[in-house]
Protein backbone atom coordinates (compact mmCIF):
# COMPACT_ATOMS: atom_id res chain seq x y z
CA UNK A 1 0.00 0.00 0.00
CA UNK A 2 2.87 2.36 0.78
CA UNK A 3 4.79 1.80 -2.23
CA UNK A 4 1.64 2.77 -4.43
CA UNK A 5 1.35 5.63 -2.88
CA UNK A 6 4.95 6.35 -3.39
CA UNK A 7 4.44 5.46 -6.67
CA UNK A 8 1.81 7.90 -7.50
CA UNK A 9 2.57 10.96 -5.67
CA UNK A 10 3.22 14.36 -6.79
CA UNK A 11 6.47 16.08 -7.44
CA UNK A 12 8.47 17.56 -4.08
CA UNK A 13 8.93 21.11 -4.09
CA UNK A 14 12.66 20.65 -4.50
CA UNK A 15 12.11 19.12 -7.94
CA UNK A 16 9.51 21.63 -8.69
CA UNK A 17 12.47 24.61 -7.95
CA UNK A 18 14.81 22.73 -10.03
CA UNK A 19 11.79 22.95 -13.22
CA UNK A 20 11.53 26.88 -12.41
CA UNK A 21 15.15 27.30 -12.74
CA UNK A 22 15.81 24.96 -15.73
CA UNK A 23 12.83 27.01 -17.23
CA UNK A 24 14.32 30.65 -16.04
CA UNK A 25 17.83 29.63 -17.72
CA UNK A 26 16.31 28.27 -20.85
CA UNK A 27 14.00 32.04 -21.21
CA UNK A 28 17.21 33.98 -20.25
CA UNK A 29 19.50 32.52 -22.97
CA UNK A 30 16.72 32.60 -25.49
CA UNK A 31 15.22 35.97 -25.01
CA UNK A 32 18.24 38.17 -25.77
CA UNK A 33 18.68 36.02 -28.86
CA UNK A 34 14.96 36.63 -30.02
CA UNK A 35 15.25 40.48 -29.17
CA UNK A 36 18.23 40.59 -31.10
CA UNK A 37 16.61 38.72 -34.23
CA UNK A 38 13.82 41.28 -34.36
CA UNK A 39 16.25 44.13 -33.93
CA UNK A 40 18.40 42.86 -37.03
CA UNK A 41 14.99 42.73 -39.13
CA UNK A 42 14.55 46.22 -38.27
CA UNK A 43 18.77 47.03 -39.53
CA UNK A 44 17.85 44.92 -42.77
CA UNK A 45 14.66 47.64 -43.55
CA UNK A 46 16.47 50.45 -43.02
CA UNK A 47 19.64 49.89 -44.86
CA UNK A 48 17.07 48.53 -47.74
CA UNK A 49 15.16 51.99 -47.56
CA UNK A 50 18.69 53.84 -47.24
CA UNK A 51 20.00 51.95 -50.32
CA UNK A 52 16.61 53.01 -52.11
CA UNK A 53 17.22 56.45 -51.33
CA UNK A 54 20.99 56.22 -52.30
CA UNK A 55 19.67 54.85 -55.29
CA UNK A 56 17.43 57.88 -56.07
CA UNK A 57 19.88 60.54 -55.21
CA UNK A 58 22.58 58.98 -57.54
CA UNK A 59 20.07 58.31 -60.44
CA UNK A 60 18.97 61.97 -60.39
CA UNK A 61 22.40 63.49 -60.72
CA UNK A 62 23.62 60.93 -63.26
CA UNK A 63 20.20 61.95 -65.24
CA UNK A 64 20.00 65.40 -64.67
CA UNK A 65 15.71 65.06 -63.52
CA UNK A 66 14.29 65.32 -60.16
CA UNK A 67 13.57 62.11 -58.38
CA UNK A 68 11.74 60.84 -55.59
CA UNK A 69 10.88 58.46 -53.00
CA UNK A 70 7.34 57.88 -52.83
CA UNK A 71 6.06 56.35 -49.15
CA UNK A 72 3.31 55.08 -48.62
CA UNK A 73 3.14 54.86 -44.44
CA UNK A 74 0.30 53.63 -43.74
CA UNK A 75 0.55 50.02 -45.86
CA UNK A 76 4.63 49.89 -45.09
CA UNK A 77 5.20 50.32 -49.17
CA UNK A 78 7.74 52.62 -51.14
CA UNK A 79 8.82 52.93 -54.15
CA UNK A 80 11.45 55.68 -56.47
CA UNK A 81 9.43 57.70 -59.19
CA UNK A 82 11.33 60.09 -62.06
CA UNK A 83 10.17 63.13 -63.11
CA UNK A 84 9.46 62.73 -66.98
CA UNK A 85 6.35 62.51 -69.93
CA UNK A 86 3.76 59.66 -69.60
CA UNK A 87 5.55 58.99 -73.42
CA UNK A 88 9.04 58.57 -71.91
CA UNK A 89 8.13 56.58 -68.78
CA UNK A 90 6.00 54.01 -70.62
CA UNK A 91 8.96 53.64 -73.49
CA UNK A 92 11.65 53.64 -70.75
CA UNK A 93 9.57 50.63 -69.14
CA UNK A 94 9.10 48.94 -72.62
CA UNK A 95 12.85 49.20 -72.52
CA UNK A 96 13.33 47.83 -69.09
CA UNK A 97 11.51 44.68 -69.70
CA UNK A 98 13.69 44.29 -73.13
CA UNK A 99 16.53 44.37 -71.23
CA UNK A 100 17.50 48.07 -72.81
CA UNK A 101 19.17 50.39 -70.25
CA UNK A 102 17.37 53.31 -69.50
CA UNK A 103 18.25 56.01 -72.39
CA UNK A 104 18.89 53.02 -74.96
CA UNK A 105 15.64 52.92 -76.88
CA UNK A 106 15.45 52.76 -80.46
CA UNK A 107 16.04 56.40 -82.39
CA UNK A 108 13.08 56.42 -84.91
CA UNK A 109 15.40 59.04 -87.03
CA UNK A 110 17.72 55.97 -87.05
CA UNK A 111 15.71 54.43 -90.09
CA UNK A 112 17.07 56.79 -92.83
CA UNK A 113 13.63 56.60 -94.87
CA UNK A 114 11.30 57.43 -92.32
CA UNK A 115 10.21 61.03 -93.15
CA UNK A 116 11.24 64.31 -90.97
CA UNK A 117 8.46 66.08 -89.20
CA UNK A 118 9.69 69.67 -88.95
CA UNK A 119 6.88 70.44 -87.16
CA UNK A 120 8.16 72.27 -83.27
CA UNK A 121 7.90 69.29 -80.68
CA UNK A 122 4.45 69.72 -78.54
CA UNK A 123 5.57 70.20 -74.83
CA UNK A 124 4.19 67.43 -73.17
CA UNK A 125 3.60 67.30 -69.37
CA UNK A 126 5.79 66.10 -67.03
CA UNK A 127 4.97 64.17 -63.75
CA UNK A 128 6.61 61.59 -61.77
CA UNK A 129 6.34 57.54 -62.67
CA UNK A 130 8.43 55.05 -61.54
CA UNK A 131 11.99 54.61 -62.60
CA UNK A 132 12.24 51.53 -65.29
CA UNK A 133 13.90 49.58 -63.06
CA UNK A 134 12.92 45.77 -61.85
CA UNK A 135 13.50 46.57 -58.25
CA UNK A 136 13.14 49.95 -57.56
CA UNK A 137 10.65 50.95 -59.66
CA UNK A 138 8.16 48.17 -57.76
CA UNK A 139 6.69 48.59 -54.79
CA UNK A 140 8.57 47.18 -51.59
CA UNK A 141 7.19 46.24 -48.58
CA UNK A 142 8.72 46.44 -45.33
CA UNK A 143 8.01 43.22 -43.08
CA UNK A 144 5.18 42.59 -41.20
CA UNK A 145 6.99 43.16 -38.06
CA UNK A 146 8.34 47.04 -38.45
CA UNK A 147 6.32 49.59 -39.34
CA UNK A 148 6.75 53.49 -40.70
CA UNK A 149 6.19 55.46 -37.51
CA UNK A 150 6.29 58.89 -39.07
CA UNK A 151 7.91 61.72 -41.61
CA UNK A 152 9.30 64.86 -40.42
CA UNK A 153 10.78 67.73 -43.10
CA UNK A 154 9.82 71.00 -43.48
CA UNK A 155 6.59 70.26 -43.97
CA UNK A 156 6.00 68.63 -40.34
CA UNK A 157 5.55 65.61 -38.74
CA UNK A 158 3.56 63.50 -40.78
CA UNK A 159 2.10 60.06 -39.22
CA UNK A 160 -0.35 58.76 -42.24
CA UNK A 161 -1.02 58.65 -45.52
CA UNK A 162 1.34 59.04 -48.40
CA UNK A 163 5.06 61.33 -48.35
CA UNK A 164 7.59 61.86 -50.62
CA UNK A 165 11.16 62.20 -50.42
CA UNK A 166 12.62 64.62 -53.18
CA UNK A 167 15.78 64.94 -54.76
CA UNK A 168 16.59 67.23 -57.49
CA UNK A 169 18.93 66.90 -60.11
CA UNK A 170 21.97 68.21 -58.55
CA UNK A 171 21.06 65.64 -55.94
CA UNK A 172 20.12 67.93 -53.68
CA UNK A 173 17.32 67.58 -50.91
CA UNK A 174 15.63 68.93 -47.87
CA UNK A 175 16.80 67.51 -44.70
CA UNK A 176 14.50 64.81 -43.51
CA UNK A 177 14.03 62.25 -40.70
CA UNK A 178 12.25 58.66 -41.66
CA UNK A 179 11.02 56.72 -38.57
CA UNK A 180 10.78 53.30 -38.57
CA UNK A 181 9.97 50.88 -35.71
CA UNK A 182 8.47 47.42 -34.20
CA UNK A 183 6.23 45.88 -32.62
CA UNK A 184 8.96 45.82 -29.63
CA UNK A 185 9.15 49.52 -29.17
CA UNK A 186 12.58 49.45 -31.01
CA UNK A 187 12.86 52.39 -33.21
CA UNK A 188 15.82 53.28 -35.82
CA UNK A 189 15.32 56.37 -37.75
CA UNK A 190 17.00 57.71 -41.41
CA UNK A 191 18.45 61.17 -41.45
CA UNK A 192 18.33 62.20 -45.06
CA UNK A 193 21.02 65.09 -45.41
CA UNK A 194 20.77 67.84 -48.11
CA UNK A 195 24.05 67.79 -49.11
CA UNK A 196 25.71 64.41 -48.16
CA UNK A 197 26.00 61.39 -50.01
CA UNK A 198 24.86 58.94 -47.79
CA UNK A 199 21.85 58.16 -45.43
CA UNK A 200 22.67 58.08 -42.03
CA UNK A 201 20.86 55.30 -39.98
CA UNK A 202 20.99 55.97 -36.01
CA UNK A 203 18.84 54.28 -33.42
CA UNK A 204 15.71 56.01 -31.35
CA UNK A 205 12.63 57.91 -32.85
CA UNK A 206 13.10 61.07 -35.18
CA UNK A 207 11.50 63.49 -32.24
CA UNK A 208 14.12 62.22 -29.02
Amino acid sequence: MNRAQTRTRGFTLIEMMAVIVIMAMVFAIGAPRLGASKMRILKQEAETIAQSLDFARQRAVMTATPHRLFIDLEEGGYRIEVLTTEEEAFASLAADHEGLQFGDEPDPLDDPNAPLDLRPPARAERDFYPVPHRRFGSFSWIDDAVYFVGLSSSAGWIEGGDVVIGFEADGTTEFSLLEIADADDNHLTLEIEPMLDRVRRRPGGARS
